[in-house]
Parts: C-alpha cells; sequence; structure tokens
C-alpha cells in the first residue's frame, strides 16, 4: 500500500525528533518520494518563513519554526 500524506508527515516527524535537519530528511525522506511534486519553496505566512513541499494529493507539507505539518 502506498504512504498517504499522513504517513508521509510521520516519517518527517519522526526524523526531526531523530535530530535530522531539513536537507537531510529532503535527501533520506522527500526527494523522490512519489507523493512530493517538485522541489520546496519558500514563503512567508504570517511575517513567518516557512518551506511549502507540494504534493500530489493537492496538500502540502509545510515546514515551519514550530516543525512539520500538513496544510
Amino acid at each position: 500500500m502506498a504512504d498517504t500524506a499522513s504517513d508521509l508527515l510521520r516519517k518527517c516527524l519522526a526524523a526531526r525528533r531523530a535530530g535530522d535537519d531539513f536537507p537531510t530528511v529532503w535527501q533520506t525522506v522527500l526527494k523522490g518520494h512519489p507523493l512530493v511534486v517538485g522541489v520546496p519553496f519558500q514563503r512567508i505566512e504570517n511575517d513567518q518563513p516557512l518551506l511549502e513541499i507540494r504534493l500530489i494529493t493537492g496538500q502540502r507539507l509545510i515546514l515551519d519554526d514550530t516543525g512539520y505539518r500538513i496544510s
């Protein structure tokens, strides 16, 4: 069975808890994952920078100063 966006989020959260920074998570979890569309890009939301990774499901995986989340 293929990963869902929630599964992908859990993998990212586990990697962060293990001490992996974003470049490591990108290389080991996200890059090449079938749900990930394109490359991450930075944007500002509520005056805070964040990284956004688009998913094939239409959802977005967001990394901000509080951690990873699905939007």
